[in-house]
């Protein structure tokens, strides 16, 4: 596929997802604080530790949610990634209703555009999600499809040690069986942010968010949610040539 068909792709479903997300009649505001921590090792691999915070801010009752993830990637070639990750995640649904999440992934991603300026990526992830909300457990498999975009700003090098760069993506989730019962259930994702890569190590990016999801705890409504999120990654070790500098995480 020629990239400019790709760019126009990309751009046709930014549209249709801003479109379906104003319709919904519900929605909150919402802040998500990410950190990140990683290491390269064997010329190939990338180990990752990431910690999150979430929470409504406005537009409905009190949610936040707390997360530990770890990650480990590979590269083979400049087109192909591979991941796998567990996720750790505690979250108060409502006031008096908690749930604690166990969650294994599997992903790969495919890179259209990597010697190019502007990088152009599917990400495709399985996940099987085992959660207990009031010592009630449920099980669950989801499908994430994501098309996603990086564009430096200040240069045309998208392996630059140091750049401003634009990204953007759109996600949809699919489940396999059965939705559990949380507050906010995926269903489409849109965002587009700002990053700021200081050098080979360190990232900062500011991220609004555009989120549709179901209320599987009180009424199954729809919500269109607003979130900012900003995230922080620092890699301790230096560059690795053989493994591509990727700006993004999932």
């Amino acid at each position: 596929m020629r990239v400019p068909y790709i760019r126009s792709l990309f751009a046709v479903s930014y549209v249709i997802v801003f479109v379906h997300c104003t319709k919904a009649q519900q929605g909150t505001t919402q802040l998500w604080l990410d950190g990140t921590v990683g290491q390269t090792f064997a010329s190939y691999y990338k180990g990752e530790l990431e910690l999150g915070y979430r929470s409504v801010v406005s537009g409905g009752s009190a949610w936040k949610s707390l997360r530990a993830i770890p990650r480990i990637s590979t590269a083979p070639t400049a087109h192909w990634t591979f991941m796998a990750s567990g996720y750790v995640v505690s979250t108060d649904q409502e006031e008096d209703v908690h749930s604690l999440e166990l969650r294994g992934q599997l992903g790969a991603r495919y890179n259209f555009t990597p010697f190019k300026r502007m990088q152009t990526r599917l990400n495709v992830r399985y996940e099987f999600r085992n959660i207990s909300t009031e010592g009630d457990p449920q099980q669950s498999q989801r499908l994430r499809i994501r098309a996603e975009a990086v564009l430096p700003l200040d240069t045309r090098n998208y392996r630059s040690d140091t750049m401003w760069y634009a990204l953007g993506d759109v996600e949809a989730f699919s489940t396999l069986d059965h939705d559990p019962d949380e507050r906010f259930s995926d269903r489409l994702r849109a965002r587009l942010g700002l990053g700021r890569k200081f050098s080979y190590n360190m990232y900062v990016e500011a991220i609004y968010n555009w989120q549709r999801s179901h209320n599987n705890v009180e009424d199954d409504d729809l919500s269109t949610d607003q979130i900012i999120r900003l995230r922080f990654k620092y890699y301790f070790s230096p560059r690795v040539r053989k493994l591509p500098a990727d700006v993004t995480s999932p």
